[in-house]
């Protein structure tokens, strides 16, 4: 989920008496229905935005975003909360239900609660068809709760492949393409019990190993969200490749390295994994404990799915900006949103945080020179978006032990896939 990047997934026509005002965007980005500073009768208007912390400097960047965006529309004040993970859930369901929830939140896939709850405003009316056309049709369907569009995208979570660029010289490797190919780099790469081939087989990257396969996370072509659609041959064939990597030919670590995500991200620091399927805003932490790593990246090599949109499908996560139906304020909050969501501002955000638009047009002239985002600006287009709803942190728990029992050797990858679907569809 993005919460861990932490992960999501950026980017008028108004309502009856605005829709002149809304039509386009000024050259900041901005839209130009306060380019005027008339909001509320010309009195200051003060709109809230809680976000839980992505990055270290969130407040103070924040901050510079913010500011400008003051400075561009002076009848409208932002009042910024860095709200914290932990405890996030219960926090924002509780200021939803009260009557002064924020003008404006940061959302994850858990957003489908609160659209189906009615707390969110419905923002189809803001949305151009020009708008729509900037983002793919997975992501719009992502953003979309029984047929109203509830948020705007605002940020992109990809993953890619992370390697050493010296054990990969030192061994004479070349870049894998394929499932067979990735095996064969592994052995390469793994020197005796300390040193692996591969790392980073977390609980996310097992959903994308079965889709790479050919399966859907769920039923009826990843639409029917009460059925899971990974027990089948191509979703048992995924599951198996990825668990012999650890259990049969051992060119991953063990489970129990998986629970100390530091010791594993230190491993890929000190030259102990030679690739590390990773988000791609881990660079971000890469560049600071590891500044001297001499590591590239590419996308993930090609499965067996029939289906060549899939072979390499990743981790993809769209965070978005929401507002509240609660809101007294909802044009300024959309002036908001469509400030920093805009090709021209959204970088403010995105470079320090690691993250990309799901905007393709805003990622143009991000990341300039910097081969690893080079690479993973290659996911945005063909992102696959696993559809939100309000189950997805129990079916992360679900996978998380479906993974477990099959690492450990508890259960065969079929049997632990189909206990998993059982414990699923059983909620």
């Amino acid at each position: 989920m993005l919460k861990k990047l932490g992960l999501l997934m950026l980017m008028c026509v108004l309502v009856t008496g605005v829709i002149a005002g809304c039509s386009s965007k000024g050259d900041d980005g901005s839209s130009n229905q306060a380019s005027d500073g008339k909001t509320d009768g010309g009195k200051k208007v003060k709109i809230t935005f809680w976000k839980a912390p992505h990055i270290k400097t969130e407040k103070d960047v924040w901050s510079t975003i913010i500011k400008k965006f003051e400075a561009a529309h002076p009848n409208i004040q932002v009042e910024f909360l860095e709200t914290p993970w932990d405890g996030w859930d219960q926090k924002y369901t509780a200021a939803f239900a009260g009557s002064s929830p924020p003008d404006v939140s940061y959302l994850s896939e858990y957003f489908v609660k609160f659209a189906k709850n009615g707390k969110l405003a419905d923002l189809g009316p803001y949305f151009t068809n020009e708008e729509r056309t900037k983002y793919s049709q997975s992501v719009m369907d992502y953003l979309t709760v029984d047929g109203k569009v509830y948020t705007m995208p605002f940020l992109a979570g990809t993953s890619v492949v992370l390697y050493n660029k010296d054990l990969f010289e030192k061994e004479n490797i070349e870049i894998p393409t394929t499932w067979d190919e990735l095996l064969e780099a592994a052995k390469k790469l793994t020197k005796g019990p300390d040193q692996w081939g591969i790392g980073g087989l977390d609980t996310l990257n097992t959903v994308a190993f079965m889709g790479q396969a050919g399966s859907d996370l769920y039923a009826g072509n990843n639409k029917d969200v009460s059925k899971l659609g990974i027990d089948s041959p191509e979703g048992i064939k995924g599951f198996t490749y990825l668990t012999e990597l650890v259990t049969k030919y051992k060119v991953a670590p063990s489970i129990d390295y998986y629970s100390k995500p530091e010791q594993e991200n230190q491993a890929f620091y000190d030259g102990k994994i030679g690739m590390y399927f990773a988000q791609v805003s881990f660079t971000g932490t890469i560049k600071t404990n590891a500044p001297n790593l001499n590591y590239g990246a590419f996308i993930n090599p090609a499965g067996p799915a029939a289906d060549s949109a899939k072979q390499r499908e990743a981790y993809a996560g769209i965070g978005s900006l929401a507002i509240a139906e609660a809101s007294k304020h909802k044009d300024e909050a959309w002036t908001f949103i469509q400030y920093v969501t805009s090709p021209e501002n959204a970088k403010m955000y995105l470079e320090p945080a690691g993250f990309f638009s799901p905007m393709p047009e805003a990622n143009a002239d991000m990341y300039v020179g910097d081969e690893v985002m080079a690479e993973a600006k290659k996911t945005i287009e063909g992102m696959i978006l696993w559809t939100p709803n309000d189950k997805f942190g129990k079916l992360l728990d679900i996978i998380k032990m479906m993974r477990e029992s099959a690492f450990r050797g508890v259960k065969s990858p079929e049997d632990a896939i189909k206990d998993a679907v059982k414990e699923y569809e059983a909620q």
